[in-house]
């Protein structure tokens, strides 16, 4: 392959790379993109949907606030005369519609009434939805009953009855679709369509699909998901909403048409310009090419019909020019040396035999014999020469040998740095995955604020912490500690997290999530290692915290007035010491403003100079200090504390901390305890 068609591919495949390198970036910054625009519209439609379902069932939760104040419905379910309370509920479902159904939910879970008649209660979790809801409270959602989809309100009598009222879903799903400026369908699970807002959709429903784009009326429609749910939270079917996604589309083909229009102009403009110097430069590189070629042949005449030019080809031009000057020159040089060492060997000669005649016998005739021919000269230098390069060989025998050695010995040492930088990024890696477990965005609640920090004292800790929402109204708390540091330690109180965080999302207490944590981290604990752990959840209708604890620090609160005092707790065993251990829940009222700190050793142990420590006496001061209104601000001066306090002393052990800032529920507004109150 010659070189101009060489040059011309590696150009091609370079130009293939860069646009490759640019294409495929920008192609995963708009998948990003768009990933990152359908969480957001997923978000806000789920939201304006749930607004307009909250919307739409609003008079029927007004028809269930009438239904509670009818005194003929509350005496006969006191008397528990089913008949009657059939006839009642019939009497209160005439003014509403014979598409309407209306039903009444023991304390049980058990259907006691309903209008029309049904063998089962519309509200699907009725017993769950009986321990959520507080008197008064109405929960609503779609729900499927007698392979039909209803807009279903449930209203939670003070007696703990449960009292349903419900709509055929398409009566509703119309007017949702005017709220919204747009057309949706409804799927359940099995993909059976149950509303369609337009005749074109119901004929093209079996052939639509989340994410999919449809054009109608020359516009372009991107169906947009939404799960529809039930009372209790689960999932019932599909609701698709064609969103108008008409400018957003056309302008981003219009952008990808745009850079691939410019792409293939600069690369085209680019090749015409590179296949032009090429040409110009490669073209009288031939002819110096074959010159050269005539040169090396011995034709030392051989010249190029190459111009005076600036650039390199030119500097060949003339270096050719001085290759064949210097070759001539070169050529009388090694005539006149052969002369001059033909004259040499001669005199040489004549200088050697007159010195040979003072030997005697067959020595003499040897020299002479060396001396006859052209080589006659060579002999006895070579002779001499070839004792010099005998030493000269063993000397860089032992040179050699010894410069192995050391070449050994720092191959070694490169093989060691490598396998300890290793070791430094596996911990670095560690470390940043150990950091990344730390919750970043803290649950949100109007009832309360939380902030949480740790700070390792190797290049990955033992300590963890954890802040969840277990649902709608229970906060989970967990902080914990792992005996000793390091890589250890780490697993080790992942193993503890990951066990704690199961059971409670579980549905377990926190005594009953530290003893089956305990369980499994002591069957099967070689390196006898253990961990402190407080487990807390706070009921964000009540302010109570719940709590248990294995052996951990007891955290700090602050009440309104200023008093600061520890949590009171039961001590404990720490997890994995041994099995068969029984832990205590306790509970505590929490006041509106009180701010709570669990934190763990690593702040009270922290040494200073003198080997002093921290103590749970500076703590408490910073605890008791009302400046610190907020828990981002509490931690943040703890931490300055103890790193002031620390001065050059290196940091003992990991720190981690976790504030809390309980608001209260009776100064929210339209919060389930004022319900309560009101009703």
């Amino acid at each position: 392959m010659s070189l101009r068609s060489r040059i011309l591919l590696l150009f091609g495949l370079a130009t293939l790379l860069a646009a490759t390198s640019v294409a495929a970036p920008a192609w995963l910054v708009l998948r990003d993109a768009e990933d990152r625009s359908a969480t957001v519209r997923a978000s806000l439609q789920l939201a304006t949907l749930r607004e307009a379902v909250d919307r739409a069932a609003a008079p029927l939760v007004a028809s269930l606030r009438a239904a509670v104040t009818d005194e003929a419905l509350l005496s006969a379910r006191a008397r528990q005369d089913e008949t009657s309370l059939r006839q009642r509920l019939a009497a209160l479902l005439e003014p509403l519609g014979s598409s309407v159904r209306l039903d009444m939910v023991g304390g049980q879970g058990q259907l006691l009434a309903a209008v029309p008649a049904a063998a089962d209660p519309m509200a699907s979790g009725a017993t769950a939805l009986r321990r959520d809801l507080v008197p008064g409270q109405v929960a609503s959602g779609f729900e499927k009953a007698e392979g039909e989809v209803l807009l279903v309100a449930s209203l939670r009598l003070a007696q703990g009855d449960l009292l349903s009222l419900g709509v055929p879903a398409s009566e509703v799903l119309g007017q949702i679709a005017r709220q919204l400026g747009a057309d949706l369908l409804l799927r359940d699970l099995d993909g059976a369509l149950q509303f369609a807002s337009t005749a074109t959709l119901r004929d093209r429903a079996s052939f639509l699909q989340s994410g999919d784009t449809i054009e109608m009326d020359g516009r372009i429609f991107r169906l947009e998901p939404t799960p529809a749910v039930n009372s209790a939270g689960a999932l019932i079917g599909e609701i698709l909403v064609l969103a108008d996604a008409t400018a957003a589309i056309k302008s981003r083909r219009l952008l990808l048409l745009v850079a691939s229009a410019l792409l293939v102009v600069a690369a085209t403009v680019t090749c015409s310009a590179l296949y032009g110097v090429i040409r110009d430069a490669l073209d009288p590189l031939t002819e110096l090419a074959r010159a050269l070629q005539a040169v090396a042949r011995g034709d030392i005449f051989a010249s190029a019909a190459v111009g005076r030019r600036g650039d390199e080809v030119g500097a060949i031009g003339d270096a050719l020019q001085s290759l064949r000057s210097n070759t001539m020159a070169l050529d009388r040089l090694q005539t006149g040396n052969r002369l001059a060492g033909l004259r040499e060997r001669v005199l040489i000669a004549q200088e050697i035999s007159r010195l040979a005649a003072v030997l005697e016998g067959p020595a003499r005739q040897e020299i002479l014999g060396l001396l006859e021919g052209e080589d006659a000269t060579l002999g006895p230098a070579f002779a001499r020469l070839s004792g010099h390069v005998v030493q000269q060989h063993r000397a860089m025998a032992e040179l050699l040998a010894e410069r192995t050695r050391d070449l050994a010995l720092v191959r070694q040492a490169l093989d060691e740095r490598l396998q300890f930088n290793r070791m430094r990024e596996e911990l670095d890696v560690a470390r940043r995955l150990q950091l990344s477990s730390l919750p970043t965005t803290y649950p949100e609640h109007d009832f309360f604020k939380l902030h949480a920090a740790m700070t390792p004292a190797k290049e990955v800790g033992g300590d963890f912490c954890d802040l969840v929402m277990l649902d709608d109204n229970r906060l989970l708390l967990m902080i914990g500690d792992a005996s000793g540091k390091g890589v250890s330690a780490a697993i080790f109180i992942a193993m503890a997290r990951s066990l704690l965080r199961a059971a409670m999302t579980r549905g377990a207490r926190p005594s009953e999530a530290l003893g089956q944590a305990n369980e499994m981290l002591a069957a099967d604990n070689p390196t006898m290692m253990f961990a402190t752990a407080i487990v807390a959840v706070l009921d964000c209708r009540t302010g109570v915290l719940t709590y248990a604890n294995a052996g951990h620090n007891a955290p700090r609160r602050r009440c309104v007035g200023g008093r600061e005092a520890e949590l009171p707790v039961e001590v404990g065993i720490a997890l994995g010491v041994m099995d068969g251990i029984d832990f205590v829940d306790q509970s505590l009222q929490l006041e509106a403003g009180d701010h709570l700190l669990m934190f763990t050793d690593g702040v009270t142990e922290a040494v200073g100079p003198g080997e002093t420590m921290f103590g749970d006496a500076r703590l408490a001061a910073i605890v008791a200090d009302p400046v610190h209104s907020e828990p981002a601000l509490l931690v943040e001066a703890v931490a300055h504390s103890v790193d002031v306090f620390a001065q050059t002393e290196p940091q003992a052990d990991d720190i981690t901390m976790v504030a809390l800032h309980w608001r209260g529920v009776a100064a929210i507004p339209n919060s389930p305890t004022r319900e309560k109150e009101m009703i």
